[in-house]
């Protein structure tokens, strides 16, 4: 439920209704609950409307904010400090959703706020974007299909071409 209260907070800090996220539990036994569970969510969504329409925000704007919401989310501080709640909230075993719900606005406020109003890459508060303009961060995780260098292996840094083989020959 931590992570359910997180995104409704980031959800409303960026203007768009947090009805529209949903995080529900379901076992491979419990078919008809799960078609109840996506009915319900997909009735609930049809009624807010399209994203963004719905909210009174513009395409281009509802993009940068999405953009936003993911640095925000993906923020060191704010990790850190959602994993230091989870921890508190299992410390104190009370697992309501009301609990959940005031210790992750509780303790993970001002981390959210900070992230909110500063520029990932420099630490300052954010300048202005200029329209159209995505920030880098972000930018593959929006448009993932416009990855133009082939992928690099995370443990040498280096691209499938550039790898040297360390099998030795003749065995």
């Amino acid at each position: 439920m931590g992570v359910d209260a997180l995104v409704r907070k980031v959800l409303g800090e960026i203007g768009i209704n947090p009805e529209r996220f949903s995080l529900q539990w379901a076992s491979a036994a419990e078919a008809p609950r799960f078609v109840k569970l996506i009915t319900e969510f997909t009735a609930r969504i049809k009624a807010l409307g399209p994203l963004g329409q719905a909210e009174g925000i513009a395409p281009a704007e509802l993009k940068k904010r999405l953009e936003k919401a993911m640095a925000v989310v993906s923020d060191r501080k704010v990790r850190m400090a959602f994993g230091t709640t989870t921890k508190a909230i299992r410390k104190d075993g009370v697992f309501t959703r009301e609990a959940i719900m005031g210790a992750i606005e509780n303790k993970l406020s001002k981390s959210v706020t900070e992230a909110f109003s500063t520029d990932k890459e420099t630490g300052k508060p954010a300048p202005e974007e200029k329209e159209g303009k995505p920030s880098t961060a972000l930018s593959a995780a929006v448009n993932p299909v416009e990855e133009s260098a082939p992928a690099k292996d995370r443990a040498t840094g280096k691209g499938q071409s550039e790898k040297k083989s360390t099998r030795k020959k003749g065995r």
